[in-house]
């Protein structure tokens, strides 16, 4: 999984912008703020919390996580 910090903070950006903190995704999900931060950086992956971040955006995880999607497909 491709590490990407500007993407991540497109994601809190927009998060924001909703009134969303990472925290309250990690609220939502029962994990550490860290974790969050961990998946949404693309350090790690966790379906819970893609599909958190995912939910509160509106976007479906191959428009957030590119890199990784687009290397599962051409495997």
């Amino acid at each position: 999984m491709a590490v990407d910090i500007e993407r991540h903070d497109a994601v809190k950006r927009q998060l924001r912008a909703k009134g969303i903190r990472l925290t309250d995704i990690a609220s939502e999900v029962g994990c550490t703020a860290s974790l969050v931060t961990m998946v949404s950086q693309g350090h790690r992956s966790h379906d819970a919390i893609e599909d958190a971040i995912c939910r509160n955006l509106d976007e479906p995880r191959t428009d957030l996580w590119p890199s990784r999607f687009c290397k599962e497909v051409n495997n």
